[in-house]
């Protein structure tokens, strides 16, 4: 019986890292750096410095590698990594946070394609709406919601009290509320 990479647990692809196997280091990249890219672009919104950034990503989790205590965590060890380059990647380019008072189909019935298709659109215009944020506002959204991250933390992180995440997400999830559900003018009365 063949063993494919979905066979291969993290465990066992760390320890070929650790043996000087460079197929673990390739295997890791290759089952983690679609979810990383896509941390970091919703982080910085531009392809070729996310691109940038997951190689960077990459190599500073693989230097680090042997500093990795739980190898069950790998994927949310490198995430982390991810979002703390974003993050000194804003910093550097001078972006700072303000403080303010008080974000494959197969063989799926006719029905249930057009409500994966429906929810993939209102996805889709979510994502858009989220990118079309000022940038503070963008990041605390997407933290907060694609990467499961809690207020608090994301406030520690960016170095914010907690009650101006709380205020740009609030304000943030007004704006997205509003968009995705515009006020009809008593259309039935035209």
């Amino acid at each position: 019986m063949k063993t494919t990479a979905e066979n291969i647990n993290d465990k066992e692809l760390l320890e070929r890292c650790s043996s000087g196997d460079n197929s673990g280091y390739s295997l890791l990249y290759h089952r983690y750096s679609k979810a990383v890219f896509n941390s970091i672009y919703r982080i910085v919104n531009d392809r070729e410095d996310a691109e940038d950034i997951l190689q960077e990503v990459f190599l500073k989790a693989f230097s680090e590698i042997k500093s990795l205590k739980n190898v069950e965590s790998f994927g949310g060890w490198i995430k982390r990594i991810a979002i703390n380059q974003s993050l000194n990647y804003l910093r550097k380019n001078k972006i700072y946070f303000t403080e303010i008072e008080d974000d494959k189909i197969l063989d799926i019935e006719d029905d249930e394609l057009e409500a994966k298709l429906a929810m993939e659109s209102r996805v889709k215009e979510l994502q858009n709406i989220i990118a079309g944020f000022p940038l503070q506002t963008r990041t605390i959204v997407n933290l907060f919601l694609f990467e499961e991250m809690p207020q608090e933390e994301i406030a520690k992180i960016l170095n914010i009290p907690h009650g101006t995440v709380r205020s740009y997400y609030h304000r943030a999830k007004k704006k997205i509320f509003e968009k995705l559900n515009p006020k009809h003018h008593n259309e039935r009365f035209a």
